[in-house]
């Protein structure tokens, strides 16, 4: 059975226990989740495969899923965040999804769908050891947040064992498609002076690579 690593990084310290809460609730086999945060946490966790560590880099979502995924060491990695929920048997489904893949190569990444239904970027990545080892990084650490998925998504389609759902898989409670608190988190992840230096370093990276 491949291990699965569940990278989690969070600003939002009261939300950390549910979030752990819904990624285990199933008890499932062969997890463990990284969590970083800007703080220590001095909540309870009844899971011994979490550890917690804390952000001493730029505290921002792209360095702290960096993190995690950097000092994890399972067979497949995927990025939690605070506002995703996964389906039911979402780690035996995805096991089999790339039991099926690595045939082909060793290399996969999967892009499942959230309600957004949008194939333009990877909101939420899925990818194997193999994949991440390639660059040792989830995304390049110049991205604070906006278009890092993007970026994700056009550089695994090149150079990857890659593939795409048809059908929504997350459920994830997003503002654009759910009505959801708009708070100081959100404000600085969405802000103008993000939104302009990601699409700058999208270009960039797009020339570097040649996608």
């Amino acid at each position: 059975m491949r291990s699965i690593s569940l990278l989690y990084t969070t600003a939002r310290p009261q939300v950390i226990s549910k979030v752990i809460e819904r990624w285990f609730a199933e008890d499932p086999q062969e997890i463990d989740m990284i969590v970083v945060t800007d703080d220590p946490f001095h909540g309870d966790v009844a899971h011994p495969s979490v550890r917690f560590v804390v952000n001493s880099g730029r505290r921002d979502a792209v360095t702290g899923w960096n993190l995690a995924a950097q000092l994890s060491a399972g067979d497949i990695l995927i990025q939690v965040s605070d506002d995703l929920f996964p389906p039911l048997k979402w780690a035996e489904t995805i096991r089999s999804m790339i039991d099926q893949l690595v045939e082909i190569r060793s290399d996969v990444v999967l892009n499942l769908l959230d309600e957004r239904r949008d194939q333009r970027a990877v909101f939420h990545p899925i990818l194997t050891r193999a994949a991440f080892d390639k660059l040792s990084y989830l995304y390049p650490p110049d991205f604070e947040s906006m278009f890092s998925d993007n970026w994700f998504c056009a550089y695994h389609k090149k150079y990857s064992c890659y593939a795409c759902s048809n059908e929504i898989f997350w459920h994830h409670r997003h503002r654009t498609t759910h009505e959801v608190e708009i708070d100081d988190v959100m404000l600085a992840h969405e802000s103008p002076e993000r939104f302009e230096k990601g699409k700058e370093t999208f270009k960039k990276y797009i020339r570097e690579h040649d996608l």
